[in-house]
């Protein structure tokens, strides 16, 4: 008896403890479902399916032989939603972010804001987060919600300065963007878009197509799906092949050493760069990554403009270099012969009430055609401006691509100045000016005023007899050749011109560009220079029988050409004669041979 109400008394207190534990969960289940409701809901709404685009890595730029000059590295942000920083007042998360990192906070709290006005979707807090920074925010996600650590691809110049004004540089996507670029609808504020040079002239080359895949996060934002679904496969960019050889580059700038000024050097047969050189430079990678005010004003305030790219920027007057136009169509015209002899140098020419002096005061005597262009003699070229009409002048100058810009690479390319009888009546009136411009055209000075670009192609023109394309300097993706307009001089003349420079190398004012086993034909120029000392030009091409290459030099504030700029394309020429590059560039090179008076090396 007593057995069976113990267990009863056990049956009773299992059925209590169940019915308890009932009431408990059913208990649980309505707090959960009623008073704590919007809580659950809102944590179930937070674990999600999320779109995530994925940056497409840009194509990479090398030089013609391969060598990459430009590439991506990949860096990790710390970014944050939009709403962690509200009216300038931070959320918990950037306030924690704050104090563990130690940034600087009203620096900080600043940048944030500015993202947030340029409408960037998440704020960047950290870029190129070291590992440590990386891991303390994956360690305590929990109390970071809507933080991410985002990887981004981020342009990488291997060589920094050498090819900065060629290649250009990155930067992010703003408003003015936008509003410009074609295909805009692709970009979003602070996505990376070429800006200068050949990343922005080959922008949608480069980009390639950014991808979009799916992932189920959590309400701290981290991923907790097992698998990714990609909506958008990613279709990286495309690569480029600049005409460029680093090797002729570094040549280059080191003839140039620490000078002011620009080198550039093209194939007269196809018109490719092989060397474009100007200085000062900057590093462009200093373009993709958040710079101090304080390196940014120095930057552009350098009075020698680091950004300036002096190779199609920079307009300077040509000076003697431009006698070799005024030659050809004084000759095109009749008005001389290859060996006519005008009124001797006496030092200068008397023009109304004013004397054109001519660079040797002490003048050059009797001189014929050929002699005038070797010694350069001034007065001469004087006389020939005056037996011909500005328009003359100006339409054999223009025969040579000049006046124009000539690559197609570079927006802001100058075009350069060759006045005409037009431009003359436009800047000063009909009766504002006088036949006494044609002696300051005549030696390259005046109104005139050419790119070191447009006079490297003058002068591989002249070389080619007018059959060089206009220049190129991007080999991939090819392009077509510009072909330019027949020359409108004889050939006999154009053989007398490049005679005439062959001489000015050998025993006249371009010496210093000689070589020991090969011809050069080149002309040395002076230019004034109203806010200074003079610019010093020197021009040339060789082999002067079988023309490969055309150089261009000018040195800024340096003074004479002869004795500054010619020996930098000599010791230019010097280098491309030695290397490699020359046998793989020039199908069939020159032989080198012994000249007159001096050994073979």
């Amino acid at each position: 008896m007593v057995m069976e109400r113990q267990h009863h008394l056990r049956q009773r207190i299992y059925l209590a403890a169940l019915v308890v534990l009932f009431l408990i969960l059913v208990g649980n289940l309505f707090y959960m479902m009623v008073p704590r409701h919007g809580f659950y809901e809102e944590q179930a709404l937070e674990n999600r399916q999320v779109r995530f685009r994925v940056t497409a890595p840009r194509g990479r730029i090398t030089d013609r032989n391969g060598n990459i000059v430009a590439d991506n590295l990949y860096i990790a942000d710390i970014t944050l939603p939009r709403g962690a920083l509200r009216d300038t007042v931070p959320g918990e998360a950037l306030e924690r972010l704050l104090t563990w990192f130690q940034l600087p906070r009203r620096e900080t709290l600043e940048r944030l804001q500015q993202q947030k006005q340029r409408g960037r979707r998440r704020l960047v807090l950290v870029p190129n987060a070291s590992m440590a920074r990386i891991s303390a925010v994956q360690e305590r996600s929990r109390q970071l919600p809507g933080v991410r650590v985002e990887s981004r691809p981020r342009r990488r110049y291997l060589y920094g300065p050498l090819l900065a004004h060629i290649v250009g540089y990155v930067g992010e996507v703003g408003q003015a963007d936008l509003d410009t670029t074609e295909g805009s609808g692709d970009y979003r504020l602070g996505d990376q878009i070429g800006k200068q040079g050949v990343e922005a002239a080959l922008e949608s080359h480069l980009r390639g197509t950014d991808g979009v895949k799916l992932e189920e996060v959590n309400a701290s934002n981290r991923v907790v799906g097992q698998r990714t679904l990609w909506l958008t496969d990613i279709q990286p960019g495309q690569d480029v092949a600049l005409t460029i050889s680093l090797p002729l580059q570094e040549m280059m700038d080191e003839a140039i050493g620490e000078g002011v000024g620009c080198g550039v050097a093209l194939d007269v047969r196809t018109g490719e760069v092989l060397a474009a050189c100007s200085k000062p430079s900057f590093d462009s990678n200093l373009m993709t990554v958040s710079i101090s005010s304080s390196q940014w004003n120095a930057l552009i305030n350098d009075p020698a403009k680091p950004f300036f790219n002096r190779t199609v920027q920079a307009t300077y007057p040509p000076g003697s270099i431009y006698k070799s136009v005024t030659s050809l169509a004084a000759l095109n015209l009749g008005l001389v012969g290859m060996d006519s002899v005008l009124d001797p140098c006496l030092g200068g020419l008397e023009f109304g009430d004013r004397i054109f002096h001519c660079w040797k005061r002490a003048g050059h005597g009797v001189l014929d055609h050929t002699d005038a262009m070797v010694n350069s003699c001034d007065t001469y070229y004087y006389q020939l401006g005056l037996s011909m009409d500005i328009d003359q002048l100006a339409t054999a100058a223009r025969a040579f691509g000049l006046g124009r810009g000539c690559s197609d690479i570079f927006p802001s390319e100058a075009d350069g100045n060759i006045p005409d009888r037009e431009w003359y009546d436009r800047r000063f009136g009909p009766r504002g000016w006088t036949r006494g411009v044609l002696l300051n055209n005549s030696i390259g000075q005046g109104e005139i005023l050419v790119t070191p670009l447009q006079m490297a192609l003058l002068t591989a023109r002249l070389a080619t007899s007018g059959a060089t394309p206009d220049p190129r300097f991007v080999k991939e993706p090819a392009r077509d050749p510009v072909m330019p307009d027949p020359l409108p001089f004889a050939e006999r003349h154009l053989r007398w011109c490049r005679d005439a420079l062959l001489q000015t190398v050998e025993r006249g004012t371009g010496q210093a560009a000689q070589q020991d086993s090969f011809t050069v034909a080149g002309k040395t120029g002076t230019a004034q220079n109203p806010h200074g000392k003079d610019h010093a030009w020197f021009v040339c091409f060789a082999p002067a029988e079988k023309p490969e290459v055309a150089v261009a030099v000018i040195l800024e504030n340096a003074g004479s050409g002869s004795v500054e700029a010619a020996p930098i394309a000599g010791r230019w020429l010097q280098g491309w004669f030695g290397s490699e590059e020359r046998e793989r560039i020039i199908p069939d090179p020159a032989e080198p041979r012994p000249l007159p008076g001096r050994e073979a090396s």
